[in-house]
């Protein structure tokens, strides 16, 4: 027949602490996995461990061999002189930025273009202008001389193909002055441009060597990847929380069985015990 007492609870308290204490001795052996003692031809590390069993601080001590040593001197040397370079060229780039920069010096960029569009014209109307006013006073003595007078058809018409020569040759000189004009404002366009390119270098020069200073390689550690052991071990702690409450569930489900068990013999003797008393009961 089983057991009447139900199992006792677990101890859930006594289970987390120990469940911590496990915790914690897995984090100390995979702290000292992964910080073991090296000795390489770069240098040596050594590990030592506080005394405190629960809360052991380990304290590492690195040294280079002599020859990585003297490497490391002479690239904290290299480093040290461009750090005191580069604070001479922050001074540059302090005084460079702290001037806006002026394109008024430059002038407008149209100055030589209006010029030339200007000297192209008055040069080649300056002939027209000559030629026209003798044909149109030839003209005008060929035909008062004609008979025909100012203030006629006749005469207009014939006056108008002068004027319509001179036209012509207006806007011929407007083209010419216009493509002089476009040639020299690429001139001077470009020069601007050079100009401008130039200012902007002073500028730009300080900032960039300030910049290849700062952004030079940095200095490593030798002992960073050639330790000669692959870090990154772990210890896991023992399931005690999880074990203690799966002997829990258990010790219910063994004690529920044996529970199920009794009942059921319980009920069947009680049927057993019916059937003969009304078998006694039926033969009197």
């Amino acid at each position: 027949m089983g057991s009447s007492k139900a199992p006792p609870a677990p101890d859930y308290v006594g289970a987390a602490q120990a469940q911590g204490a496990a915790d914690l001795a897995a984090a100390i052996a995979t702290g000292k996995i992964n910080n073991p003692n090296v000795n390489n031809p770069y240098g040596t590390q050594k590990v030592e461990w506080s005394k405190d069993p629960k809360s052991p601080i380990p304290t590492i001590t690195q040294e280079l061999s002599p020859a990585q040593k003297a490497i490391f001197d002479a690239q904290n040397l290299a480093k040290q002189k461009l750090s005191d370079t580069g604070v001479g060229v922050a001074s540059n780039v302090q005084d460079a930025l702290s001037n806006p920069l002026d394109f008024s010096s430059l002038g407008p960029a149209n100055t030589g273009a209006e010029k030339s569009r200007n000297d192209v014209y008055n040069a080649a109307m300056s002939r027209v202008n000559t030629d026209i006013a003798g044909q149109r006073e030839a003209k005008n003595s060929d035909l008062i001389a004609a008979g025909i007078h100012p203030g006629t058809k006749a005469y207009e018409t014939a006056m108008d193909a002068i004027g319509r020569q001179e036209n012509d040759a207006r806007q011929q000189a407007i083209l010419n002055s216009t493509g002089a004009a476009q040639a020299d404002f690429g001139i001077d366009q470009s020069a601007r441009n050079q100009a401008i390119f130039e200012l902007m270098q002073q500028r730009q020069v300080p900032l960039n060597e300030i910049n290849a200073l700062v952004s030079g390689s940095q200095i490593t550690s030798p002992f960073a990847g050639s330790l000669g052991y692959q870090p990154g071990a772990t210890v896991g702690a023992a399931p005690m929380f999880n074990a203690q409450v799966a002997q829990n569930q258990a010790q219910n489900n063994l004690y529920n069985q044996q529970q199920a068990t009794q009942n059921s013999n319980t009920a069947a003797g009680a049927g057993l015990i019916g059937s003969l008393g009304s078998a006694w009961l039926g033969s009197r």
